[in-house]
C-alpha cells in the first residue's frame, strides 16, 4: 500500500471512494478467521471492514483501520492497527478530521517564510 492517505472519519468515508484511507473505530469483536469485522467510527458510523486476510486473533476495541474505500461505509483493509481499549480521544480526532478539510492546501509551504 502506498503511504499516502486520508485520515477520514465515518461522515467523510463517501468522499474517498477508490481513495487510501486511514480511520479509526471501534471493534465490538470479530473472531480469528472472520471474512470481516464492524467498526463503529469516532463520530458513530457503522462501517465493514474486509481484511486483506482473516484476522489471527480477536479484533476487539479501539482499531486503526488503513484501505481502500470501497464503498460509503465499507474499507477493503490492507492492515489495521489493534489498540484494543486504551484511552482515546474520539472528539479531537473528528475535529481532526474537520480541520484537515476545512483549510485548503493545509500542507502547501507555497509561501512560507524561508529560514
Amino acid at each position: 500500500m502506498d503511504n499516502v492517505r486520508d485520515i477520514v472519519n465515518g461522515a467523510q468515508l463517501p468522499r474517498f471512494l477508490g481513495k487510501n484511507v486511514s480511520i479509526i473505530g471501534k471493534a465490538g469483536g470479530a473472531d480469528p478467521g472472520a471474512a470481516s469485522f464492524t467498526i463503529v467510527t469516532t463520530d458513530n458510523v457503522q462501517v465493514q471492514v474486509i481484511p486483506n486476510e482473516p484476522p489471527t486473533q480477536p479484533v476487539s476495541g479501539w482499531v486503526e483501520v488503513r484501505g481502500e474505500c470501497t464503498s460509503r461505509n465499507s474499507i477493503k483493509a490492507l492492515d489495521y492497527v489493534i489498540f484494543g481499549n486504551e484511552k482515546f480521544d474520539a472528539k479531537g480526532y473528528n475535529e481532526l478530521c474537520s480541520l484537515l478539510y476545512a483549510v485548503p492546501d493545509i500542507w502547501s509551504t507555497e509561501g512560507a517564510p524561508q529560514f
